[in-house]
């Protein structure tokens, strides 16, 4: 068999390149674009910015750690801006900050903030800037209680609507006689200028308390996939549809559909949030489960209310934390981790703005950490095609690293 490596993309810790070989005869063809960027960096989050690819990241220097992101021109990233600092931050490989972009100047990001009262406790920080990510607002906080709890795993939603944020919340474990029995709440408010934050909705009154949430823009609102809980210990994925009501409120469209079903059942959270991305409207939805004992990656379209054709993607062991987005031709991309010969890759998959795979199985896109140091891939769409990768080496320092790749050879 032909060895794994040859299909790793080659990695430079400042040059862009373009490199030869295998991985272009196989569709990959990536652009190595880690200029710029500096060392020691973890927890990337891309989304799309006001022009182009935006990057947000944690750097750790002593006891401080400062939120900062940059913006993407096509051939390397701009000069970094700091959006908070602190010493209280909680930096956690999974319950990432996220940055988002609205219409016009708005954006809008989130972080974690340690809460002295309790061991397993902490509060969501958000700010919110008007000049398309310049300068940024004082802190505020989402949620209203006083419980000393966990709230986390934030999730922004912006539209013409207004803007929407979803969390994890953790309130019912606050003083209750059994943690474990405890409901894990989604949660969601909206936020105006003017206004501020709303009053808080609950989505869903028991969802899985530590799987990264994901969203989608879809027309006239958002959608929503988060892990459900039921009674019983199933763990599959729920997705809702999300808008904001007369009130200025978060508002449930669509009762929540599973994904899948699988049937995991599941006593303890795996950590494994799934990824959306849609384009006019088809959605793409791309996670992992367990079920059956058979750690896999499954995907299924959503499209007339429904969704349907859930299949698995990977050729071995899947460790998950899946990625997706859409291009600027509605071409379809998911990347997730997988083992493969005691080794950890990045591997990826494409679709055609139909829903048909571009290759007949996925790719090995690099060589990857699967231990909680390397985080969560994470990937924007680019407007010509293709799309934006990023995603953390670990070794003497954690270095944020990311690539263009195109969907298949011109």
């Amino acid at each position: 068999m032909r060895p794994i490596w040859t299909a790793f993309l080659s990695v430079a810790l400042c040059g862009c390149l373009t490199p030869k070989g295998d991985s272009e005869q196989m569709g990959a063809r990536p652009l190595i674009a880690d200029c710029g960027l500096p060392v020691g960096t973890a927890l990337p989050g891309l989304t799309a910015g006001p022009e182009g690819p935006a990057l947000l990241f944690v750097q750790e220097k002593g006891d401080t750690v400062n939120l900062r992101w940059a913006s993407w021109d096509g051939e390397r990233w701009s000069d970094t801006v700091t959006i908070a600092e602190g010493t209280d931050f909680l930096v956690n490989w999974a319950d990432r900050p996220a940055l988002a972009f609205g219409d016009g100047d708005d954006a809008h990001a989130h972080w974690l903030q340690v809460d002295p009262r309790g061991d397993f406790a902490y509060s969501i920080q958000t700010t919110h800037s008007a000049d398309g990510g310049t300068t940024w607002s004082a802190p505020d906080v989402p949620h209203r209680d006083t419980a000393v709890a966990e709230h986390g795993f934030g999730q922004w939603m912006v539209g013409q609507q207004g803007t929407l944020f979803a969390w994890l919340d953790g309130r019912c474990f606050d003083g209750h006689p059994e943690p474990a029995k405890a409901p894990m709440e989604v949660r969601a408010a909206a936020w105006t200028p003017t206004l501020g934050w709303s009053e808080e909705v609950v989505i869903d009154s028991s969802a899985c308390t530590c799987c990264p949430m994901s969203s989608t823009a879809l027309n006239g609102g958002h959608m929503l996939a988060y892990r459900d809980r039921s009674a019983e210990e199933i763990r599959d994925f729920s997705a809702v549809s999300l808008g904001i009501d007369t009130l200025g409120r978060p508002q449930v469209i669509t009762m929540p559909q599973t994904l899948g079903p699988d049937g995991w059942h599941m006593p303890g959270c795996p950590v494994n949030g799934a990824a959306l991305a849609s384009a006019g409207d088809r959605t793409l939805a791309v996670w992992f489960t367990a079920a059956g004992d058979s750690a896999r990656i499954r995907s299924a379209w959503h499209s007339e209310e429904s969704w349907k054709s859930s299949n698995d993607l990977q050729r071995f062991e899947a460790v998950g934390r899946a990625a997706a987005a859409v291009d600027g031709r509605g071409h379809y991309y998911a990347a997730w981790l997988e083992r493969q010969e005691n080794v950890s890759v990045l591997v990826g998959q494409s679709w055609d703005s139909q829903g048909s795979p571009q290759f007949d199985a996925p790719l090995v896109l690099t060589a990857a950490d699967a231990e909680r140091a390397g985080g969560f891939p994470t990937m924007t769409g680019l407007d010509h095609g293709g799309v934006l990768l990023a995603w953390t080496t670990t070794g003497k320092e954690a270095h944020v690293r990311t690539a263009v790749w195109p969907p298949s050879p011109e």
